[in-house]
C-alpha cells in the first residue's frame, strides 16, 4: 500500500543523498523569490504580501501533485499582469475577496483540464511556437527587472514601454541602486563558475546586502545616496494575520469567469513549457495532464490564503535546478523556508 501511495504522488519519500542539495536549492529560491513574489502581487494590483502567501502554499502543494519533479508552481509576470488587468475595475475594498474567487476559479479550470486529460493539446503546439513563447517570457522578465536594477520608476505599466522610457531617461538612473544590482549579478556569474556554484545566489545576495548596510552608515552616506536604495522592507509590511475570506457578489463572480479562464490557460501554457523543457531525473518527460491537475490544486490552495494565481514558472524552475535541486523536495522546502 505504501508503495502505491508513493507512486501516486510521485515518490515523496526524501533521500539522504538528495536532501542537502534540495535544502540549498530551496533556501536559494526563498531568498531570491520573496521580493519577486511581492513585485508580482503589485503587478496584480493587490497587497504585495499576498505574493508571499502564494509561495508559502502553491510551491509545496504544486510539488506534491505535479508529474514534473522539478516544476516550480509559483507567481509569474504573465499571470500577474493578466490578474491586474482583470481586477483593475474592481474597488480596492472588494479586491482581496475578488482575488480569492478569481484564483479559486482558475484552480477549478486547471483541475478540470487535468482530470479530462487535455494535456494532449500540447502535441499540436509546434516547437517554434513554444520556443517563441518561452523566449518572449524571458524577454518580458528581463525588461520588467530593469526598473528595479536601475532604481528608475517609470510611469508606464507595459514592460516594453518601461524599458524604452528608461533608455530615454538614463540621467535619472539611481547610481547606488545600479551598482548594487550589477555587483549582485556579477557575483552570481562568477560564483556559478566556481565550486561554490550551489551557493552562488545566496552568497551574492548576502554580500551585496551586507555591503549596502555598511555603505548606508553615516560615514559613507556623504559619498552617494546609499540610503535611497530600496529594500524588500520598503515595499510593504507583513501583517500578522491572514486576510479574512469573503464571498463576492454573484454579479462579480459572473464577471470573473472569463478572466479566470484566460488566466488558467496562460498558466497551463507556461506550465506546459516547463513540462516540455525539463525532463524528470529518469530522462522521461512529465505527464502534461497531471501537471495541469497539480497546478489546479496549487491554485485551489492559494485561494484559501487570498494568494495571486500561480503556474508553472520557467524562471523558478531554472533557478532551482541551477542551485542544485535533485528532487521535488526542493520545492517543498522552498515553501517551508518562505513560511
Amino acid at each position: 500500500m505504501r508503495t502505491r501511495i508513493d507512486a501516486a504522488i510521485g515518490g515523496l519519500r526524501p533521500t539522504r543523498a538528495n536532501l542537502r542539495s534540495d535544502l540549498i536549492a530551496g533556501l536559494t529560491f526563498a531568498v531570491v523569490n520573496v521580493p519577486q513574489a511581492m513585485a508580482h502581487a503589485l503587478l496584480a494590483a493587490v497587497n504585495p504580501v499576498l505574493g508571499i502567501y502564494t509561495l508559502m502554499v502553491a510551491v509545496p502543494v504544486g510539488a506534491i501533485f505535479t508529474s514534473s519533479v522539478f516544476m516550480n508552481v509559483s507567481t509569474t509576470s504573465a499571470l500577474s499582469v493578466a490578474t491586474g488587468a482583470s481586477l483593475a475595475y474592481i474597488p480596492e475594498v472588494q479586491r482581496t475577496a475578488a482575488l480569492a474567487a478569481l484564483v479559486l476559479m482558475v484552480g477549478v479550470f486547471q483541475l478540470l483540464a487535468g482530470l479530462f486529460k487535455l494535456g494532449f493539446i500540447v502535441r499540436f503546439v509546434s516547437n517554434a511556437v513554444m520556443t517563441g513563447f518561452l523566449n518572449g517570457i524571458a524577454v518580458l522578465i528581463i525588461l520588467g527587472q530593469l526598473g528595479d536594477l536601475t532604481g528608475y520608476r517609470s510611469r508606464f505599466a507595459n514592460n516594453v514601454a518601461r524599458a524604452l522610457d528608461l533608455a530615454l531617461r538614463l540621467d535619472q538612473v539611481h547610481i547606488p541602486t545600479t551598482i548594487i544590482g550589477l555587483l549582485t549579478l556579477g557575483l552570481i556569474v562568477i560564483l556559478l563558475r566556481t565550486r561554490w556554484r550551489r551557493f552562488a545566489f545566496i552568497l551574492a545576495i548576502t554580500v551585496a546586502t551586507v555591503l549596502l548596510v555598511v555603505l548606508s552608515l553615516p560615514f559613507f552616506g556623504t559619498l552617494l545616496d546609499w540610503q535611497a536604495v530600496r529594500t524588500v522592507g520598503d515595499i510593504a509590511a507583513i501583517p500578522r494575520n491572514l486576510p479574512a475570506l469573503a464571498m463576492p457578489s454573484p454579479q462579480l463572480l459572473l464577471a470573473l469567469v472569463l478572466p479566470a479562464l484566460s488566466i488558467a490557460i496562460i498558466g497551463l501554457i507556461q506550465g506546459a513549457g516547463v513540462s516540455q523543457g525539463y525532463p524528470n531525473p529518469d530522462g522521461k518527460y512529465p505527464n502534461v495532464s497531471r501537471d495541469f491537475l497539480g497546478q489546479g490544486v496549487a491554485n485551489l490552495a492559494a485561494s484559501v490564503v487570498s494568494g495571486v494565481p500561480a503556474g508553472g514558472s520557467i524562471s523558478g524552475t531554472a533557478l532551482l535546478l541551477s542551485a542544485g535541486a535533485r528532487s521535488r523536495w526542493a520545492n517543498i522546502l522552498a515553501g517551508l523556508f518562505v513560511a
